[in-house]
């Protein structure tokens, strides 16, 4: 269709139908994703969450999204949304705005934000803008004003960050400044970030130079169960994990249909290869890092197996 054949009254009906059309087409996209949620299915497709998946996986931008995952939880909880969402009354950044809301009063409170409450500040929001429903939630839910953390990724690719933190952990971060004094010469914040960062790495991943239970270099420390009908296998040691991050650094998950890694490096778990109720034993070779989704999935699909072997 050519486009500059059409009158103004013509452009203006095609673009209204293509915006409603836009909206359906939404909410199917939210319906999806929340089944794909519930089901737990980007740890299949190799993703140790479904915001990467939408991401790496689909091809969203981040912010993008975030605000579709806050929709499809949301829509789980108050189906009514989706009515909503497909006439145009709340936008997904005013679901996301309640959903963070949500996030941040149970972080500080453990105190969770029921879906009647949800549902009710939906309905105070409807058809508002960001700046009228940013006031709307934080007075529904008694929230302070906080300013909102920015990264910037700059020319020389370092990072310049923006955030505000409260008086409490002001206090907290001088105060260990302080016990640190004696090992950083300044009081600079980067300096006490690289230094704690650098600590924490180091006592992570540093692996001590003797031989320990479970250690490959070592074959007298190799554990050899007994086969019998249940078998005892030694956890894994500390050492073995310190050995795997440096060796393997992230989830080594891999979907079996693509071989997507997932390589995720957050919650990383040793685990076994080979199942220690299949008698695998705890040596590094039958040794892998997964994210604890991941483990859980394998465990899971391990399962039906386990009860079937006995």
């Amino acid at each position: 269709m050519n486009l500059k054949l059409l009158n103004k009254m013509e452009l203006d009906q095609r673009i209204k139908s293509l915006v409603g059309k836009e909206r359906e087409l939404l909410h199917e996209i939210l319906l999806t994703i929340k089944e794909i949620d519930q089901r737990k299915l980007y740890l299949e497709f190799g993703f140790a969450n479904l915001f990467l998946y939408l991401v790496d996986g689909v091809g969203y931008s981040a912010g993008s999204a975030q605000r579709r995952i806050d929709a499809a939880r949301l829509l789980n909880e108050v189906p009514s949304l989706g009515e909503k969402i497909q006439s145009g009354e709340v936008k997904l950044h005013q679901v996301s705005l309640i959903q963070k809301a949500a996030r941040d009063i149970y972080k500080t409170t453990h105190k969770k934000v029921t879906a009647e409450e949800k549902k009710e500040i939906l309905e105070q929001i409807t058809s508002k803008n960001f700046q009228e429903s940013q006031k709307e939630i934080a007075s529904f839910f008694d929230l302070p004003v906080v300013e909102v953390t920015t990264q910037t990724v700059q020319a020389d690719e370092s990072v310049r960050l923006s955030l505000t933190i409260s008086k409490e952990l002001a206090e907290k971060i001088q105060q260990a400044q302080a016990l640190l004094s004696h090992a950083l010469s300044s009081n600079d914040i980067v300096d006490y970030i690289t230094y704690v960062t650098d600590r924490v790495i180091k006592q992570k991943t540093s692996v001590k130079n003797r031989a320990e239970e479970g250690d490959a270099s070592s074959t007298n420390n190799v554990y050899e169960p007994k086969i019998t009908a249940t078998v005892e296998v030694k956890p894994f040691s500390p050492r073995t994990k310190k050995i795997l991050i440096n060796k393997d650094q992230c989830c080594q998950y891999k979907d079996p249909m693509t071989g997507r890694q997932c390589r995720s490096r957050w919650f990383l778990q040793t685990d076994h290869k080979q199942s220690r109720w299949a008698h695998g034993i705890s040596t590094i070779e039958n040794a892998q890092l997964l994210c604890a989704q991941h483990n859980r999935l394998k465990y899971r699909q391990e399962a039906g197996l386990k009860y079937i072997s006995r």
